[in-house]
């Protein structure tokens, strides 16, 4: 008697830790399910909402600050003639100076595409060249950067250059050319602003044997013959980069070296140019195409929302919410990346990796179905569905990925209608592998155990199976029911 009462006992104490283990595990599902809506209600919120953040400044929601290319909003030109005459471009052989003029050419797509203007088009015409830059605020930023051309020369000096008058052609020095970008960056240790130098592999070496001699000395750099700034060399510097520091900080800081630095790139040409006009260009397709493409967009959202639920049921409702947060995630990703200006091409892009988002979730849900008609319980079912089609899934994606990657290549060539699309491939695709793979799964099991319950009765009588839309066949061996038990002890 007394044994028995103990195996009593012991069931008991069984049954209350699985019951509250169960009880814990759909705690932790409905808290899980409950932020992930507040965080998807607030995404769409700050995507689309503006508001005032306080009597100066206002919030304007992220999908609005999408940069967008020529086509969508139109944006700036500006033409440039090379001065032909000048003894820079007369002391070259003919094949020197079409190299020079394409060379500057690549310079000032490089300048553009550095400074976050990744459809910005540059053509050459003889010896014109045409500049385009989409969806520009400020004209005059633009024209500041690519519409200075000069000559930059960087002079070595035993002692600080005060003046413009101590420019020596014949010194020791570099020209400008070999210099591949020159930008800002800021510094946390010292909160000040400083601008960084890179150049080629020519420049490289030019500027490594420059600081090597003037090492504890002075480098002046002129534009046009006028002094920009006489830094010192604190050592050689073999690197290929440099920094330039002036104890810029704040918002006045942040100008001057801004200034310094587009100087700097401007006398990085080259051949001498001429600005010959400059206007605005308006947008080929239209705020129309905008809008229609929002609307289109969101209309194909809803239907594969509404298609996946009505097919797969509460497995289409954790499709529905992963693919409603790989949304608005991939929205805030164009906004914030700088090097995403969208076209139409871009936009292709997008829709293509939202479709295959929703392929991913579909192939796994097949496989989940296949799992459970073979007799399996749900939770093998789920936790071998994704198993099973993880490498289909991971290699269909990666060749897509190679390709946005040789898109991107291929388009920094001057095609930046194929670079802009294989952007937002990329930043689609390896987003939507993620939430595919991860963030579905998660969803998925925290429906199911809120689905299952905590009743026999209802696993009896296959609620759970019914409320995702699968069916159960002849029952498992003993050695997929071990596998059953691994699954929900590891769950």
């Amino acid at each position: 008697m007394a044994g028995s009462n103990g195996k009593d006992v012991k069931k008991r104490n069984t049954g209350a830790l699985e019951g509250g283990k169960s009880k814990s595990k759909r705690t932790r599902s409905i808290v899980f399910l409950t932020v992930l809506s507040i965080l998807i209600v607030f995404a769409a919120v700050f995507a689309f909402v503006s508001f005032d953040l306080n009597a100066t400044d206002e919030y304007h929601g992220y999908v609005g600050t999408i940069s967008l290319g020529l086509d969508l909003s139109g944006g700036v030109y500006a033409v440039y003639n090379v001065d032909t005459d000048s003894e820079e471009y007369t002391s070259m052989s003919a094949d020197e100076q079409q190299a020079a003029i394409n060379g500057t050419a690549d310079t000032m797509q490089r300048l553009l595409f550095n400074r976050g203007y990744t459809e910005a088009q540059v053509t050459v015409y003889g010896t014109t060249i045409r500049v385009e830059v989409p969806d520009v605020d400020n004209p005059e930023r633009i024209f500041d950067l690519v519409g200075r051309p000069a000559s930059l020369w960087m002079q070595g000096s035993s002692s600080q250059i005060t003046s413009s008058s101590a420019y020596d052609k014949n010194a020791d020095g570099m020209d400008g050319s070999h210099i591949a970008n020159a930008g800002l960056s800021y510094d946390n240790t010292t909160g000040e602003y400083v601008v960084v130098l890179e150049f080629d592999d020519e420049g490289t070496e030019l500027f490594s044997d420059l600081t090597t001699t003037y090492s504890g000395q002075y480098i002046a750099i002129f534009v046009n013959r006028e002094l920009l700034i006489s830094p010192s060399v604190n050592e050689a510097i073999t690197s290929g980069q440099c920094t330039i520091t002036g104890g810029w900080s704040g918002t006045a800081g942040y100008e001057e070296a801004y200034d310094l630095a587009v100087q700097i790139m401007a006398g990085s040409f080259a051949v001498p140019l001429d600005m010959a006009e400059n206007g605005v260009i308006s947008a080929t397709l239209g705020s129309n195409a905008i809008t229609a493409g929002v609307i289109s967009g969101a209309v194909g959202l809803a239907l594969i929302v509404i298609y996946m639920i009505a097919l797969y049921k509460m497995m289409g409702v954790a499709s529905a919410l992963s693919l409603v947060y790989y949304t608005f995630t991939y929205l805030f990703l164009l906004a914030v990346f700088p090097w995403v200006q969208l076209t139409l091409s871009g936009i292709a892009g997008v829709l293509l990796s939202i479709g295959m988002a929703v392929d991913a979730n579909v192939i796994i849900f097949e496989r989940i179905k296949e799992e459970v008609a073979s007799g399996k319980a749900l939770q093998t079912a789920c936790s071998l569905g994704f198993k099973r089609s993880s490498g289909a899934i991971i290699d269909g994606n990666i060749t897509t990925i190679f390709g946005a990657v040789i898109l991107i290549i291929v388009g920094s060539f001057g095609a930046s209608a194929l670079q802009g699309f294989g952007i937002t491939l990329l930043i689609g695709i390896v987003l939507s592998l993620i939430c595919s793979m991860l963030l579905t799964r998660v969803i998925l099991a925290a429906i199911r155990i809120l689905a299952e319950g905590d009743g026999k009765r209802l696993n009896k009588d296959g609620y759970a199976e019914k409320l995702f839309g699968v069916h159960r066949g002849k029952p498992v061996s003993e050695e997929e029911a071990l596998a059953e038990n691994l699954a929900k002890e590891a769950e």
